[in-house]
Order: structure tokens, then sequence, then C-alpha cells
């Protein structure tokens, strides 16, 4: 300061010759360069005052950074001015400065990263680094800035990404926190590697967790079926909420950033994929249940029932095995066409066109059919009422509708002729196909009472109800309703005409509704417990609907689905390989293989000793054959 004023003074006392000879003379310096020249040559010469200026003033940012004194920006920032204007800065303060910086937020990573809890380090780091910028404004150089704040990065962030994440992710994940994992973004974001662990620590995170949610704990194989059936229930609403908070964390704290998508389907597909029969099965009833019983999508627009449906078919986007998924939700499709429980048929068509596009048209082809098959048999049975009307037809004796089907679209099951129907119902079915086989030449009727379902009229004491049951149901009542006394339920099985399998989901569906009693009482019914119509039956509606009760019968019934679409992989693969070599003719083991994950995928996930085993076979019965030149190409030879 002392300098500047005097050279200030010598400069106005020679200011003349500044002004007109000097600056006229480019060859020569300045009063004022002169000075700072003098001086940096000084100070070179006296190192060790240059070197006590550069301790002190390193000692002052040291003692404000460790808490102990804050550091006088009156006697700095002219330090650092000084330096600036010498152009000595960079090379004796910067140097030194960013040396002792490293060291000291080096020794402060180390000590606190194990002493502080993560949101607690990770917000002391984001201090630390505005301290530093706060410095740079104060009093030291804006080219400091960016290597300052590097030093800072350096020295509490980049060695400890991996402790941090190993320390925290999980609870702020699992607690979804997102200021702290905004900050976690933030700070990981300042270093190299700092997002591309911690993507891959939130891709473990979710694999893991997501183990949890689709194999509970609470599951257990001394369940009943009906205790399991209820801990299951709750599996796709709880992977549904799980995925939902994991996209929050994507779309919010994580800025939509395609590593954390790429890791959230990632995880997702991993840890649905340990479960992936389950899943597969649980989601196609989580489907049923949403088309049976959502009165939401009741005169609601395709927008809205878009966005209901838009959760759990990203759910189905991560499930491997479609082709079980496909079986399973096919048949409840037909089962709530045939009995109108349906909650909207828009929404059932916009589901189809959902899984078409996700899936291809293959894979909705049949269920396309079953719904023109539904307008057809519209159409027959209203064929049917004019014939009646025209009597080209005999009149059915009772309210009688039917329902059409073409074989080939409907999943199969076994016929149930065995039945005991009333007399009434008998004459209406035979007045019906007399009618369709005399307009349909060469086409036979084979009636599915699987697929029926019936309204009865009862009397009970507060007055005549509706029941609403399924045949087997409305057969098991109506021989009750004939008798006095109970039977037992080996008899029942012959009065009725069913099957024991057909008859105990019956009579555990009515026995729930309360619409019969047992004795003993109890879930289980063995062929010597009493059966009888409970004469008491009360109910404040008018209208009663028997839901079927799950059953060891009904997951009996899904694993011979689940088995019969595991069975039918072989033949996929079988068509997918001729497919191709058909039109490629000739083609490389390694292409064929890729070609055949490539078209599978959509569909269910496969080994690769899944389809070498399956063009082995094809070699067999001759539909390929291996090249002459190379055994690794194969020709089309069918």
């Amino acid at each position: 300061e002392d300098h500047c004023t005097s050279f200030d003074l010598i400069r106005s006392i020679f200011l003349y010759l500044d002004r007109t000879y000097v600056l006229c003379n480019p060859r020569l310096t300045t009063i004022k360069g002169m000075g700072r020249r003098l001086l940096k040559l000084s100070l070179r010469y006296h190192k060790a005052a240059l070197d006590h200026i550069i301790r002190c003033s390193l000692a002052l940012i040291q003692r404000d950074r460790a808490n102990i004194r804050a550091a006088d920006a009156s006697l700095l920032q002219p330090v650092c001015d000084m330096l600036k204007q010498l152009e000595i800065y960079s090379e004796a303060f910067e140097g030194p400065f960013l040396e002792a910086t490293s060291h000291f937020y080096g020794a402060e990573g180390k000590k606190l990263s194990d002493e502080l809890a993560v949101p607690k380090y990770l917000s002391h780091v984001e201090k630390r680094i505005d301290d530093e910028k706060r410095r740079v404004a104060m009093y030291l150089s804006q080219e400091t800035r960016r290597p300052l704040v590097s030093a800072v990065e350096v020295g509490l962030i980049q060695p400890f990404v991996s402790k941090l994440l190993e320390k925290g992710l999980d609870t702020l994940v699992s607690k979804l926190d997102m200021e702290e994992l905004s900050r976690m973004f933030r700070v990981f974001g300042r270093v190299r590697d700092g997002l591309p662990k911690m993507q891959k620590a939130f891709h473990n995170h979710i694999k893991k967790a997501g183990g949890f949610v689709v194999n509970p704990k609470r599951l257990t194989k001394k369940m009943t079926p009906r205790e399991a059936w209820e801990e299951e229930k709750k599996i796709i609403p709880n992977l549904l909420a799980y995925t939902k908070d994991l996209e929050k964390l994507v779309d919010g704290p994580f800025q939509k950033k395609p590593e954390f998508i790429r890791a959230l389907n990632g995880g997702c597909e991993y840890f649905i994929g340990t479960a992936d029969l389950k899943v597969a099965t649980l989601l196609a009833r989580y489907f049923d249940a949403l088309m049976r019983n959502n009165v939401k999508f009741r005169g609601t627009n395709e927008e809205q029932i878009s966005s209901m449906l838009k959760a759990p078919l990203k759910l189905f986007s991560h499930v491997p095995s479609k082709d079980v998924f496909q079986g399973l939700y096919q048949k409840d499709f037909g089962s709530r066409l045939l009995t109108g429980r349906s909650a909207s048929r828009k929404a059932e068509k916009m589901m189809l066109q959902r899984l078409k596009a996700a899936c291809g048209s293959a894979f909705t082809k049949s269920m396309e059919a079953m719904f023109r098959d539904m307008d057809t048999s519209d159409t027959e049975y209203e064929k049917f009422r004019r014939g009646v009307a025209a009597n080209e037809a005999k009149a059915p004796t009772v309210e009688f509708s039917v329902r059409v089907l073409s074989a080939g679209s409907w999943p199969e099951i076994a016929n149930t002729d065995g039945i005991k129907l009333p007399q009434e119902i008998k004459f209406s079915q035979k007045a019906f196909e007399d009618y369709y086989v005399k307009n349909h030449k060469g086409q036979r009727l084979t009636w599915q009472y699987m697929r029926a379902s019936a309204i009865i009229s009862a009397e009970f004491p507060k007055g005549k109800k509706e029941l609403v049951v399924t045949a087997f149901q409305a057969a098991v009542l109506l021989q009750l309703s004939e008798r006095t006394e109970g039977v037992t339920a080996k008899q029942l099985t012959k009065d009725a005409g069913l099957e024991v399998k057909h008859l105990e989901p019956a009579l555990r569906a009515l026995l729930e509704a309360k619409l019969i009693e047992k004795s003993p009482p109890g879930r289980r019914i063995a062929p010597t417990d009493k059966i009888s119509a409970n004469a008491g039956f009360r109910s404040s509606l008018h209208r009663i609907k028997v839901e079927q009760v799950e059953t060891r019968a009904r997951l009996q019934d899904q694993k011979k689905v689940q088995d019969k679409v595991i069975a039918d992989r072989g033949l996929v693969i079988d068509a997918t390989v001729v497919r191709i070599m058909k039109i490629r003719k000739t083609l490389a083991h390694k292409d064929l293989m890729q070609e055949t994950f490539k078209m599978i995928g959509s569909k269910f996930t496969c080994t690769t000793r899944d389809v070498k085993k399956q063009i082995d076979r094809l070699l067999n019965r001759e539909y390929l054959e291996r090249d002459e030149n190379n055994p690794e190409v194969y020709n089309y030879k069918a």
C-alpha cells in the first residue's frame, strides 16, 4: 500500500513526462508499470518476504476453514490484488493454496465420512463448496474458482462415493427421501464416475428390494390355499406401489436421466424374472379383478381408461413369460364376456389394443375372435327369436339366451354332459339347437356348462330374491330346494350330475354366500357331510351375485394352464426356426440363434440350450440339414 502511494506521488510529479514522452514511445514503460516491475523484482530477490506473505495468507484461510477464526478479507484482498497485478498470483499463491486445500479436505473427508450420517455429510459437502465460492468472490481471483471447487470435490467426494452409497442409498430410497436423494444426485454429479456408481447402486437396490416384494416373507408353505391367496393378492398392488415410488425418484431427484431409467427397467425385469410365473399368473388375475369390479371404467372416456391401465401394463412389459399371462388372461377374458361381468366393453377393447401394440397381433388374435363371437351370437339369437315369432322354431319355456362360440378361438374345457338340468332348460336347449342346425348345415353344437350362468328366483323369509349363479351352483341349489332334509356331499354329486372337482367349488361359494348350510361346520367338505338349503337366509339385496371362491381347484386349473403353455414353447421355437429358415434358406448357426431370440423375446424367455435342442430335433425330422462344407451353417430342406 505504501509502495503504491509512493509511486502515485512520483507519477504525479512526472505526470507531464509520463504523458507526453513515455506514451509516445512504445519501447518505454510508464512510471506505474516501472513501479510494479521494481516491486516484482524486489519480491523475487527477497523471496523470504514473499514466502512469509503467502504462509500468513494461507494460515488465515486455514484457520477460517477450521472455524477457529474468520479470515479478514480486508487483509487478504489487497495481497491477492497485489499478486495479480504483479502477475505472480498463479505461481506464487494459487499453487500452494490449491495444494493446502486438497490436503485439508482430503483429511476432513476421511474423518467425516466415517463420523457423519450420509445426509449430514452431503449437506456438509455442499456447504464447503458454497464457502469456497464465497471466498473467491471476496478476495481470490475468479480464475481460481474452478480448480478450487475441483479440489474440494476431489477431497470430499470422489474417494468416498462407493462408501457413501453403500452406507446410505438403500435407506434414502426406502424412505423416498426426495430432498436428500436430490442432494446426493447433485453432489455425485460433480465428480467423474459419481453418477454411474450411483446408477449401479440404485439398480442393485431395486433388484434386492424388489425381490422382497414379489417373494414376501409372510408367504409360507404352511398357509392354506385361501391364506396364501390372501397374501398373494397383495403382491401386484404392492408391486404397482413400489414401481410408482421408483418412477417418482427417477422423474424427480434423478431428473429422468436415461441411465437411471435403464437402471429402473433393468432392476424391475430382474426381480420380476426371479418370480416369473408367479407374477405372470397374479398379474392376469389382477387384470381380471380390475376388469370385473372397477366401476370407474363405466362411463369414462378413453383417456381416463388408458390412464388407469397404464401402470399395470407397464408392469406387464417387465414380465418375461408373456405367454403364461396370455393363456390365463384369455381364459378369464372369456369368462367375463360370457357371464356379462365385465365392467366396461370399451375398457376390454382398449386393453386388447394395448396388448396388441406391446406383443403383436398374434398375441390377441384369439381374444379378438372371441369379441366377434359375442357379436355373432347376438345376431344368431336375434334370428332365433324372430324364428320363434314366425313359428319357424319352438318357443323356449324359460327366459333363455345362448352364446354360439367358435371352438378354435376359446380355451378348451372338458365337457360336463352329466349335469342334471330341469326339463324346461332341456326343452329350450333342444328348441334352439334344432333351429340352429337347420339353418347351418354341417355344424354341430356342444353345450359348455362350465361357462354357463343362471338367474334363479327363490323365496326367503324377507321375500323373493334373485340369485345370480353358475350352472354348477344352480344344479346344487335346485337339488337342495326339492329336499326337506340334508343330503350328503357324495349323494349330491350323483344327484346333481357333477364331478367332485366341480361340486366342491360350487359348495364353497354357496356356503360363503350363506345360501346353504353344512353339518358338521368347517371349511373342509367331506363326502359324508350333510348339505342343506338355508331356509332362513336373509339379505337386504334383491339380486345377489354368488362369486367364485378361490380354492385349490382353481390353483390346480391355473397350474394346468401354465404347464400347457410351457409345454407349447417347444412348438413355438420350432415354428419360429422354420419360419426364419424358410425365408433365409441358408443361415449360420450364430445368426439363426440371434434371429430366433429376437422373434421369441416378446413372448417368453428361453435359453440357448432350449433353442439348440429344438434345432437338433428339426435336423432329425429333416426340416433342416447341415451344410456339407461347413457344419455351422444350416440349409432349409423341407
